[in-house]
């Protein structure tokens, strides 16, 4: 998967991760530290769907309302006094299990169906959240009981939230990394390529789907719940079908099932949103036309962009060392 090996790898994650926390709070401040913090909850959210996606071919638009799930189940957790970390950890639960629905159903279905099903689960949770008044609040939405502290940082801050949510990007990333090279993700990338081959390799096709949608939901949960504890707030505005779509469009954009692209595609999404919707007359088109022109600029995503440029440097390496030879 990587010319670094497993240790050598890890310490770069951590080496990546410290040094953009630097960057980040050194370099940014007010809207923009914003922007990366929210961009940080997308990526965490659009990792769990290039799972679902990007590694196992389902087509899912519900992974907002997941984050929904996992967010509300949050606060709902440290209302009743339960402690910050286990409410984020039921808030992975609740939002592995709901999705884990789609995933039974898609075991029955195929190809562009399972949108469908991803749609109305979205649509399904999204009224919930609106119309039930006692146990989410409605459109009014819900305060969260208390604001975490790590090491003295406030996770309620955008500073003290960065200081969190950048490292647990990469370690996500790395984990989700691991999971492609592992037998579990090679099962879910032969089942995305040829789903009947894969069925008469011995590779239970359906099992497989269930458990990429859990693993998706999870990681959606633990987005949510970052999300409302960022926020100290929870509403069902965050989690509508417009949020769905833009975690689409980033696994999209990213190309291949990349998790790096991923997570760089989350950061342009999210900063292409937050600068071009402030146009209130011509935002969303100027949004909608910069979307097409990145997809037709690379069109296999910004990992295809990626390999074109290694493979161009190698290039240029092979020319280079080739001149000094002697004849």
């Amino acid at each position: 998967m990587s010319f670094l090996t497993p240790s050598r790898r890890f310490a770069a994650f951590v080496a990546g991760a410290a040094l953009l926390v630097v960057v980040v709070q050194l370099t940014l401040a007010g809207p923009d530290l914003l922007i990366v913090d929210e961009a940080c909850v997308y990526a965490i959210a659009a990792l769990g769907l290039n799972v679902i996606f990007g590694m196992t071919g389902l087509l899912s638009v519900a992974q907002a309302a997941l984050m929904g799930i996992g967010g509300y189940t949050l606060t709902l957790m440290v209302a009743r006094h339960v402690g910050m970390l286990p409410a984020l950890a039921l808030a992975c639960v609740a939002a592995a299990a709901v999705s884990a629905l789609t995933g039974v159903i898609g075991g029955r279905i195929r190809s562009h169906y399972f949108i469908l099903i991803s749609l109305a689960l979205a649509e399904g949770i999204i009224l919930v959240l609106v119309n039930d008044m006692q146990l989410t609040g409605g459109t009014n939405g819900v305060a969260l009981a208390a604001s975490p502290t790590v090491f003295g940082l406030a996770l309620g801050t955008p500073d003290g939230f960065a200081y969190v949510a950048v490292p647990l990007v990469f370690a996500i990333w790395y984990l989700t990394d691991c999971l492609r090279a592992s037998r579990f993700g090679i099962a879910l990338l032969a089942i995305s390529t040829d789903e009947y081959l894969a069925a008469v390799a011995g590779i239970a096709t359906n099992r497989y789907r269930v458990l990429a949608t859990v693993v998706g939901g999870a990681y959606a949960g633990f987005a949510g719940g970052l999300l409302t504890i960022a926020d100290s707030y929870i509403g069902p505005q965050n989690f509508g079908l417009d949020t769905g779509i833009l975690l689409l469009l980033i696994v999209v954009l990213a190309g291949a099932g990349s998790n790096a692209g991923t997570v760089v595609a989350a950061l342009i999404l999210t900063y292409l949103a937050h600068g071009l919707l402030t146009l209130t007359v011509v935002g969303e088109l100027i949004y909608g036309l910069a979307i097409v022109i990145l997809i037709i600029v690379a069109p296999d995503g910004l990992a295809g962009l990626g390999r074109l440029a290694r493979r161009g440097a190698r290039t240029a390496w092979l020319r280079l060392t080739a001149r000094g030879q002697p004849a």
